[in-house]
């Protein structure tokens, strides 16, 4: 309990601390050259305001008009903390040691992934409650470097806090699942934006389950897929697995059937990913796109009067190199898919499209044929010419 009361106060109160921390208590964890230096305040200036600060800050709720003061002897528990914890990081890196020593003579490999399992803890552990690691990820998250175990743990408990249930309430909502896929144990987080809008609610991550325009999505998304796995910090740790992208629409109406059937919209495989390099954007189709792309991506462009459809994007984690030259887009089975190819669903996304405006134009941009008419009620035939 004392180590969480301690990183609470870390970022409130370690403008307080310079007159008890001496010049060597303030560089425990810098100390160690083994360490990453993604894993301190890389802006001296900031870094200095936070451990020299001087007076304590006083902050100012405008609203109620109230003031925070610094607790009484902050300076001195949070000193007390403060070493208690380096202490306990000394331990941790000794252990870290100890297992890496272990890992460079052993060769079983059961023993091998057990040993791996137990560093990337130990790597953990001895950093969660550093004040500059809190702080880079609380102040500058777009920047932290995922290769760390400690920066996945914490971005892994933040997606778990929020957008993992907002990602699996509008999958099953939407009966994303089990009409696509039967179910889903997310292992990684998917984002999607579409980079090429003016307008920030377009071209920012895109909350799954948002109604999108046509002309949002006329060009193909940028995918960021955030791998969480507990690989440790080894000299192969950022050796990227392949991955399997397909984007899918459920809800292409089916005249023959007078029912619905499932469409693919954009396929990829043996897309490779890291902890580091982990987004399919337009930049990395320039130059592999061809490599990758074994079905090119078409918008979904619901046609007039026809129900709101789903946009559902799979990602899967492959076991081995896939040879898919191409797949037939109507009527895809993509259980099928997934089993042929054995495949293993990681993660997903959703979002959603009705007929609009735009529509029309993006079928001529895609060379597609004039959409259809369908009436509002269901009936015998359900299309007017």
């Amino acid at each position: 309990m004392w180590r969480k009361t301690a990183s609470k106060y870390s970022l409130r109160a370690i403008h307080s601390t310079s007159k008890c921390l001496t010049t060597g208590e303030k560089k425990v964890w810098s100390e160690l050259s083994s360490r990453s230096s993604s894993l301190s305040i890389k802006n001296a200036k900031i870094k200095k305001s936070l451990f020299e600060g001087g007076k304590p800050e006083t902050i100012v709720n405008i609203e109620r008009k109230a003031a925070y003061y610094s607790p009484v002897d902050i300076d001195k528990t949070f000193q007390l903390a403060y070493d208690e914890l380096a202490r306990v990081s000394g331990d941790k890196y000794a252990l870290v040691d100890e297992l890496k020593s272990q890992l460079t003579s052993e060769t079983d490999t059961e023993i091998k992934a057990q040993l791996e399992k137990k560093l990337n803890k130990a790597l953990v552990d001895a950093e969660i409650y550093n004040p500059e690691v809190l702080y880079n990820f609380e102040y500058d998250s777009e920047l932290i470097d995922a290769s760390q175990p400690v920066y996945r743990k914490l971005l892994h408990d933040k997606w778990k806090s929020h957008d993992l249930m907002v990602l699996m309430q509008r999958l099953e909502q939407l009966h994303v699942i089990p009409d696509t896929l039967p179910t889903l144990e997310p292992k990684v987080e998917v984002k999607v934006k579409f980079p090429h809008n003016t307008k920030s609610e377009f071209s920012s991550w895109i909350v799954p389950g948002t109604v999108l325009p046509a002309f949002a999505v006329c060009k193909p998304p940028t995918i960021e897929i955030t791998l969480f796995d507990e690989t440790a910090v080894t000299d192969d740790s950022n050796s990227s697995s392949l991955y399997t992208v397909v984007l899918v629409n459920p809800d292409e109406p089916d005249l023959s059937t007078n029912s619905f059937t499932t469409k693919l919209h954009y396929g990829l495989s043996n897309v490779p990913l890291s902890h580091t390099d982990n987004q399919i954007d337009s930049g990395k189709l320039l130059t592999d796109g061809e490599e990758f792309t074994f079905s090119s991506y078409i918008p979904i462009l619901p046609e007039k009067n026809a129900q709101i459809q789903r946009a559902c994007l799979w990602v899967f984690r492959q076991n081995e190199p896939l040879t898919i030259k191409s797949c037939e887009r109507e009527s895809f089975n993509i259980r099928e898919f997934a089993a042929i190819h054995n495949l293993t669903p990681v993660g997903a996304h959703v979002w959603r499209q009705t007929f609009d405006r735009s529509v029309n134009a993006i079928r001529e941009q895609y060379h597609l044929p004039r959409g259809r008419v369908f009436h509002r009620v269901r009936r015998t035939d359900p299309y007017m010419g």
